[in-house]
Parts: C-alpha cells; sequence; structure tokens
C-alpha cells in the first residue's frame, strides 16, 4: 500500500458528520485500491459512538502522538463555519483509527500468514527460505510458505515441481506438505514431482535421507509408521495413485534434478509423459493425434534449446513428426511397434 487512508475524513465519515463532497472524497479513496473497502470494514467494525474510550495500548500512543502534533501546529485561524466535533474528540478518533490501522497490519502480515509463490508454465524460479533453505521451483508449481518458520518445525506445501536444498537443523525438521502425502527430511537435498492429474507422484533424493508418508485414500490422513518409506541417496520412492502403492527404486538422482540446469532429460520416457513436460516447460499447448501415440518411449537431453528445435531432433527418429503453430505443438506418427 503506497499511502496511508485519509483518517480525519473516515474518523467523520464513520461518525456520520462528512460533508457531501468530503462523502464523495471517501468514495473516491475506497474506488483507489481494492485494498481499501477491507481496510473500512475493519474501522467500521472497531468504530465506537464514543471514541474517546478507546484504551488499547496502540491506540493510547497514537493519541499521544496526535496531541503534540496538534498541539505544536494549533495557531489562531479564522473560524469555519463547518459542523464538526471538537478537535479533542477528533483527535481521539483518528488515534482510534490509527490503532485499529496498526493492529490490523500488523495481522494482515503476520509471519503465519503463508507466501504463495506460483510459476506458470513456461516459467521457473529460485527461491530463498527464511531458514536458509533453497528451493528451485520448476514450470506450473506453487509452493506456499510462511515468511518466517516457527521455532519448533518448517512446513511448505507443494503443488508441481519443486528441487529443495534444506538447510540442516536437527531441531527444527522440515516438512513438505503434498496433496497424497508428505516428506519430512531434518537436512539435505530432493526432488519432489507431485503435478495434479500425473499418475505418480516421485520423491528423489541427491543428498541425505527423508521420510516419505503417504496419506490413506479414503481418510486422506497419513498412514502408520509402518508404512513410512526412507529414501537413500540416489533413490526414489514412487507413489502410484492408480495402483495406490507405492515403492522404492535405485535412479541416478542427477537426471531428476536436470530441469534446475535448464536441461530436459528423457529415458524412455512414454511420450504422453514428454508432452506434459514440454507444455510446461515452454508453455505452449501439445497435443497427440493419435491416443497411442502415448506409449511410445522416447530417450533424449536437451538444453536451452527452442521448441522448434527440440521437436526438430525428435523428427530425426522418423517415427514422429509435428506441426508447430503460435497456438499449439501438434505431434504426429504412425505409432510404435
Amino acid at each position: 500500500m503506497d499511502e496511508s487512508p485519509p483518517w480525519e475524513l473516515l474518523a467523520k465519515a464513520l461518525a456520520g458528520e462528512a460533508s457531501p463532497d468530503e462523502q464523495r472524497r471517501v468514495a473516491d479513496w475506497l474506488a483507489q485500491n481494492p485494498e481499501n473497502p477491507a481496510i473500512f470494514t475493519q474501522l467500521q467494525a472497531a468504530w465506537k459512538p464514543d471514541p474517546t474510550h478507546a484504551s488499547s495500548p496502540e491506540t493510547e500512543a497514537a493519541f499521544s502522538r496526535l496531541l503534540s502534533r496538534l498541539d505544536a501546529e494549533d495557531a489562531p485561524q479564522t473560524a469555519r463555519p463547518v459542523r464538526r466535533l471538537g478537535w479533542v474528540r477528533w483527535a481521539a478518533a483518528v488515534a482510534l483509527l490509527l490503532g485499529t490501522w496498526t493492529v490490523w497490519q500488523t495481522v494482515s502480515t503476520s509471519p503465519d500468514e503463508p507466501v504463495a509463490k506460483v510459476n506458470p508454465k513456461g516459467e521457473r524460479s529460485v527461491l530463498k527460505l527464511s531458514d536458509g533453505s533453497t528451493v528451485w521451483l520448476n514450470a506450473d508449481s506453487r509452493l506456499e510458505f510462511p515468511e518466517t518458520f516457527s521455532d519448533s518445525i518448517r512446513e511448505v506445501r507443494l503443488v508441481g515441481e519443486a528441487f529443495f536444498k534444506v538447510a540442516h537443523n536437527p531441531r527444527q525438521p522440515f516438512i513438505v506438505r503434498l496433496a497424497t502425502g508428505s516428506v519430512r527430511v531434518l537436512g539435505t537435498s530432493f526432488n519432489i514431482r507431485s503435478y495434479p492429474g500425473d499418475s505418480t507422484v516421485e520423491t528423489t533424493v541427491l543428498t541425505g535421507k527423508v521420510a516419505f508418508v503417504p496419506k490413506t485414500s479414503r481418510s486422506n490422513q497419513s498412514v502408520s509408521q509402518k508404512d513410512t518409506v526412507l529414501v537413500l541417496p540416489n533413490s526414489r520412492v514412487i507413489q502410484s495413485l492408480v495402483r495406490a502403492e507405492v515403492r522404492q527404486q535405485p535412479v541416478a538422482a542427477a537426471l531428476s534434478t536436470a530441469w534446475t540446469d535448464d536441461r530436459i532429460e528423457f529415458r524412455d520416457t512414454p511420450l504422453g509423459e514428454v508432452a506434459k513436460t514440454l507444455e510446461r516447460w515452454y508453455g505452449t499447448p501439445v497435443v497427440l493425434a493419435r491416443a497411442d501415440l502415448a506409449q511410445c518411449p522416447l530417450t533424449g537431453s536437451f538444453r536451452r534449446q527452442s521448441l522448434r528445435e527440440v521437436m526438430d531432433v525428435i523428427a530425426l527418429t522418423r517415427v514422429f513428426d509435428y506441426e508447430l503453430s503460435g497456438e499449439r505443438l501438434l505431434i504426429k506418427g504412425r505409432g510404435c511397434q
């Protein structure tokens, strides 16, 4: 918010003593910023018929400052025939609003209120959290986190894909909440891929170890401790949302984080998954001309290449062809045998 509300004007409006011109000015102020109506609603809720009874510490401090300022600026002036409260009551009214405003700002910017970072398709970013941890957030992804973590726990929420490099702190566990479970660590580096609509959720560990805790399909609650999966370096835990199972496998973990270095890696990846990755990476809708193309495997590595350059390479396989316009990418082909 660029400037403070017009306190005296708002006090007059709340007291029912604003002139028609002042009422228009209040209406103009309400229309200036989408946050202003919410501020005015907060002030209305705090307004009392006799504002001199306000006694919160914030109000008293604001009242004292206002009295000092008015006393310093007090000088004989030509009386104006304006219907108004006495200056002391106006000072108290404005002080009440200042106190309410202070409390409202404190609540609205509380450290407990989560911050949301949303990357659209075609955009990636790097975030630094308050504990010193670093997060690489992939395209078409959302991360929610507090501005300041509590003393006992560090908790974030992820939709999409992110690579975490978590600052070590054994007294303050780090938890990533997912729609289908959670990942708990003390200090390590790992990648989570959890996109809505995908058939699997994958957690890959580079260093340290993490505990993957799935949720039950019925109660949406964490399952028992015996079902918690401990994931070690160069391992990946895959949660199948179709078969409702969790399995672990060894993997070259660096491949899972290639995207943080602007690389796209495919290793016998079904074309249906390739299409989703390309759409998220470049922000261009990708359509398969035939449903049976989705299961065709593709292997390739691309770094900082345009979508057309990527498709030109894929077309060299002579299995796929494509049409790329400004609106979409259409992948065609005779299918795989």
